[in-house]
């Protein structure tokens, strides 16, 4: 029968999927304390009391090692064989219970079989309280996607504050997929991009479709970066997976080889490309570079 996991058994699920390599050096920020905090939904000055009573109970290692950007060592936690069989007996019974899905009610074995994606469906990061560093972390992401878009030089930026701020890889990329689906953000670039779906219809962007869409970026205070990277996302949403093969093979090699060279030919050849792509292709790399 379902019902709600306690802090401990949320801690389990957590590091279940999570060994820690023995006599190593350093460990993964998702064994540590904010890392654990993030993915149970605890701050972390409510933590050190679970970890004390799992320890005592022989359900999980606390030792002090380096964790990535962090300037001396801190507590990082691992399941004993005690805590690992807890942990795999307490998934056994969480996968049986009954779930609401579009078919209906379904065991949650058939949604997820991970434990920590067990967790993950039963305590969505969105459902819980954030710790302060989440917290922060949120609003960066939310005054980054403002525009609608993340280029690459802000993905850095944001992958460097998780990791000032002690977040996991795992939950910056759950904020940004739920910021991301805020229709008060980037208006402007889901008008872009939908201008943009609408003028690759028949295949090709042409001259006069060029203008309008980077009048429109313009108008919308959208820049060159910002604007490439959205242009560079539709495409490949556009593309057929030999398309974008063939697309990054040629851009990598900035379309320079004459469309005759045999490396081209047997590359058209293997990847199913015929002249009518290769020339629409061209088109569209013509209309990320003006």
């Amino acid at each position: 029968m379902r019902r709600q996991l306690t802090v401990q058994e949320r801690v389990l699920l957590h590091l279940h999927d999570r060994r820690m390599v023995d006599d190593a050096w350093d460990a993964p920020i998702e064994l540590s304390q904010s890392g654990v905090s993030n993915a149970v939904g605890v701050h972390r000055r409510h933590l050190p009391r679970t970890m004390r009573s799992l320890e005592e109970s022989g359900m999980i290692n606390i030792e002090l090692r380096h964790v990535t950007n962090m300037k001396r060592k801190v507590q990082v936690y691992s399941l004993t064989s005690k805590g690992q069989k807890m942990a795999s007996d307490l998934l056994e019974t969480i996968l049986i219970w009954e779930v609401e899905s579009d078919d209906g009610r379904v065991p949650l074995s058939s949604l997820c079989k991970q434990s920590s994606d067990v967790l993950q469906y039963l305590y969505p990061a969105s459902n819980v309280s954030d710790s302060p560093s989440v917290g922060r972390l949120a609003e960066l992401v939310k005054v980054a996607y403002e525009d609608g878009i993340l280029t690459a030089a802000e993905e850095r930026l944001l992958d460097t504050a998780a990791q000032e701020l002690h977040v996991d890889r795992g939950t910056l990329e759950r904020i940004k997929q739920r910021i991301s689906k805020d229709t008060t953000n980037g208006f402007e670039a889901r008008l872009i991009k939908t201008a943009l779906m609408t003028a690759l219809a028949d295949g090709y962007i042409d001259s006069n479709e060029e203008k309008i869409l980077r009048r429109l970026a313009i108008e919308s205070d959208i820049d060159d970066e910002a604007y490439t990277t959205l242009v560079e996302r539709t495409l490949s949403e556009c593309l057929s997976l030999e398309e974008r093969a063939y697309f990054g093979a040629m851009e990598a090699i900035n379309w320079s080889v004459d469309d005759s060279n045999s490396i081209i030919i047997d590359l058209r050849n293997a990847l199913g490309i015929d002249s009518e792509q290769h020339d629409r292709l061209s088109t569209l790399n013509r209309a990320k570079l003006n």
